[in-house]
């Protein structure tokens, strides 16, 4: 059966299954990449203007989700008007968008890794620095300047480190 010829029956129907085949319909023949995700948005908006349950909703999303994929440079706009159905049907909403926030969620995770990693490494060397100054100090051959021009560090942190030692 040509279901192209039957779209408007389909879009009539509150039949889930219909949503499913015009997911597909669309799937196969709308190529380009904002068209794609207007046509995305048209059925979701349709999954709340058909009044199913939030349970048959999240399932037909994933399916649509799945059917009609999208670039990831079009995430962001999918996602605002997907809030923004949400927001005009009072429903909560879940996948495409749980997908961006898990993102958000991995990057901001790896930054602080990466800076804790770095603030770690940072206090690493500051403790090899300061061990390298005693050990020099200890030999009683170069004075502070000189130390501090060797190892890089403040002239009165040494001194403060001359300090800590004597007590």
């Amino acid at each position: 059966m040509d279901w192209e010829s039957c779209w408007a029956e389909l879009e009539a129907s509150d039949n889930v299954f219909a949503l499913v085949v015009m997911a597909q319909i669309q799937a196969k023949r709308v190529k380009n990449d904002a068209t794609r995700k207007d046509t995305k948005v048209a059925l979701i908006r349709l999954l709340y203007e058909r009044g199913y349950s939030r349970e048959q909703i999240l399932r037909l999303f994933n399916i649509i989700d799945w059917m009609i994929q999208l670039p990831k440079n079009l995430d962001p706009e999918f996602a605002q008007a997907v809030y923004a159905i949400q927001e005009e049907k009072h429903m909560p909403y879940v996948n495409t968008i749980e997908r961006l926030g898990i993102e958000k969620g991995r990057q901001e995770g790896e930054q602080l890794g990466i800076e804790k990693g770095r603030h770690e490494a940072e206090l690493c060397a500051l403790k090899e620095k300061r061990e390298t100054v005693r050990h020099l100090m200890s030999f009683g051959v170069l004075n502070d300047e000189q130390i501090a021009a060797a190892t890089g560090l403040a002239l009165d942190e040494i001194t403060q480190l001359r300090i800590e030692d004597k007590h």
